[in-house]
């Protein structure tokens, strides 16, 4: 009995192993900088350069795609991709990294923030001393 159950642990075990290394395989991480594009007042559009990198494991041909538009940015068809893309927004924005099939491998949102300065505090004349 115990020599069924340490096989059964062994089995379950390289179950979980075999699964682990199948859904790593499968990830493509993509790096984006900046993710945020600060303006002075909303509507007002955000020009920016953004550096895309990403990394696959297998050879195969991706393209970048800005969210609501019809064709890609760029395509590549290598395993590695550093890439400087120029880009002028109005509102937030969802870059996606896909390949031949139309699959999204990774998505990527860039937002914009429109700056609110601080609320100073008011000095009141309330100028008095104790002497």
């Amino acid at each position: 009995m115990p020599s069924n159950a340490i096989k059964l642990i062994q089995c379950m075990l390289l179950l979980a192993l075999a699964t682990s290394f199948y859904c790593q395989a499968n990830s493509t991480q993509v790096n984006i900088k900046p993710k945020t594009c600060a303006v002075l007042e909303a509507g007002t559009p955000c020009h920016m350069t953004l550096k895309i990198s990403y990394k696959l494991e297998a050879l195969e041909q991706t393209c970048i795609w800005i969210a609501l538009k019809e064709a890609p940015e760029q395509c590549f068809d290598r395993m590695s991709v550093d890439h400087l893309l120029e880009l002028t927004l109005t509102k937030d924005t969802q870059v996606l990294i896909k390949d031949l099939n139309n699959k999204v491998l990774d998505e990527v949102t860039i937002q914009i923030a429109t700056y609110q300065p601080v609320n100073t505090r008011k000095r009141r004349g309330l100028n008095w001393n104790l002497l």
